[in-house]
């Protein structure tokens, strides 16, 4: 005959079978992500050693395989030793830049440095600037610009990854690789640190603020560059893909900067723009010699 359990015991039973299945389940979760860091790990000792064929020249290779991009990019945290640099990162290099860091600060003796280049657009956005002030609180080096060239991760010196849109370039070659580093470094120092950025009223600096045609003007960094952008004969679907922002967004950016001007169209703003030429000559910061 089965005996049957008093209440107490039952209920003393599913607890003990509750934290069972739970150990079980932190278990499986555990190996998971060991298993994942160790593919990732053999994935860039098998890049690092050069095992990969170049269809795109010495150096060079594209790699058009969704799978195959997302394990390179996985690999990155496994391969760096030193510092890690990204321009505009997307969506999926976003989540995995948690992971680099993670992995980064468990398997190596040194932290990783990592500096990355967002769009300033994304200030905009509640959600994507909660992430970027999270990666300054994980002691990320974190920079905004209004403009940047192509979306770029560049491992100590050691390789690069440019993303265009429909496929990656892994350019090992080291002349192409000191090159990348190079423009990094160009848009590093003509980008602004993320809480200088959020220092300025409504988390927008007003840029040049200082010109005496310009103090009643106020603008911010984004209206100069849609300004300027505008003078050189840009429309406003061209303006809207090199600012990384969707049409909808730039229509609402248009139409602040028209209020900001006080104009009601895009010719009444090149009329100001021209009786206040420090708008435009106000360039970026001259560049260093080459």
């Amino acid at each position: 005959m089965l005996q049957q359990l008093s209440p107490s015991a039952e209920s003393a039973t599913l607890e003990n079978l509750s934290g069972i299945l739970e150990r079980q389940q932190a278990a499986l979760l555990e190996a998971a992500d060991h298993t994942r860091r160790l593919q990732a790990q053999l994935f860039a000792l098998a890049l690092h050693s050069g095992t990969h064929t170049h269809e795109g020249g010495p150096g060079v290779e594209e790699i058009s395989d969704p799978e195959q991009v997302r394990d390179l990019m996985a690999s990155v945290g496994a391969v760096a030793r030193q510092q890690i640099r990204v321009i505009q990162p997307s969506a999926v290099a976003r989540h995995l830049i948690t992971d680099w860091l993670r992995d980064s600060c468990s398997d190596s003796p040194e932290s990783v440095e990592v500096r990355t280049i967002h769009q300033s657009s994304l200030l905009q956005s509640a959600r994507s600037l909660a992430y970027l002030e999270s990666l300054s609180r994980r002691k990320v080096h974190v920079r905004v610009a209004p403009l940047l060239p192509f979306r770029l991760i560049v491992v100590d010196e050691a390789f690069g990854l440019v993303c265009p849109p429909d496929a990656m370039l892994l350019i090992r070659e080291q002349a192409l690789v000191r090159l990348l580093c190079r423009m990094f470094e160009f848009c590093w120092d003509d980008a602004r640190d993320l809480h200088t950025a959020l220092s300025a009223d409504g988390a927008e600096r007003p840029a040049g603020a200082t010109a005496g045609g310009m103090d009643h003007l106020a603008l911010s960094e984004q209206q100069l560059v849609i300004l300027r952008l505008w003078a050189k004969g840009r429309q406003d679907a061209a303006i809207a893909r090199e600012l990384q922002v969707s049409p909808r967004t730039m229509r609402r950016m248009v139409s602040a900067l028209l209020r900001r001007l006080k104009v009601s169209s895009r010719f009444e703003a090149g009329v100001v723009a021209a009786r206040t030429p420090e708008l435009l000559d106000c360039e970026e910061p001259s560049q260093p010699p080459a």
